[in-house]
């Protein structure tokens, strides 16, 4: 059997790998595309923690609404300094607490850099949001059957840096809002 030779070809055999011009083209490639991308995911990044945060806040409302429920007995949620009773306005770190017996069900921390949480003038009023045994919900101490949490962020572009966690007789949502220039400058976590 006779082997034929191609023109143009030699007899050795080239080597399949990456040339090193190759390579450096690929990591410039990389790294401009790279360059563009980590800022926007910042962004994301921002805009997940203060979902998170106003996340852990209605599942503390639901919470306090559920044990009223199941206790048939007035159950509230408010903010605490030290885990145990309710006191002070920061809503960074609340219970839900069974005012009757003065147990803890739980404590909720949130965190997040840039983060603060501000209750509506009703909900600041009396640093509370109480369920009744029906699942009614008294906001501040008094007759309002709704109230509003605020959670900002100060580092999210300010067409979306607040979500409202809006309580209403027994329900709970969460609403985008534009919360201006700023967030509450007194219960920003850094």
């Amino acid at each position: 059997m006779s082997s034929v030779v191609e023109p143009g070809c030699s007899g050795a055999s080239r080597s399949g790998g990456f040339t090193l011009i190759e390579l450096l083209v690929t990591v410039a490639v990389l790294a401009v595309v790279l360059g563009l991308a980590v800022p926007s995911f910042q962004g994301i990044i921002q805009r997940n923690r203060l979902t998170a945060a106003a996340n852990e806040l209605v599942a503390a409302v639901q919470l306090a609404r559920a044990e009223a429920i199941r206790r048939n007995r007035q159950v509230v949620l408010c903010p605490t300094l030290d885990g145990a009773a309710c006191s002070g306005s920061n809503w960074m770190r609340t219970i839900v607490r069974v005012p009757s017996s003065n147990e803890v069900v739980r404590e909720f921390l949130v965190t997040g850099s840039g983060i603060s949480i501000t209750g509506s003038a009703n909900v600041a009023a009396n640093s509370q949001i109480a369920f009744n045994p029906n699942g009614l919900v008294r906001v501040g101490g008094g007759n309002d059957t709704s109230g509003v949490l605020s959670v900002c962020s100060s580092r999210v572009t300010q067409a979306e840096n607040t979500r409202d966690v809006q309580i209403a007789v027994s329900r709970v949502s969460v609403e985008v809002r534009d919360g201006g220039a700023g967030c509450a400058s007194a219960q920003v976590q850094d």
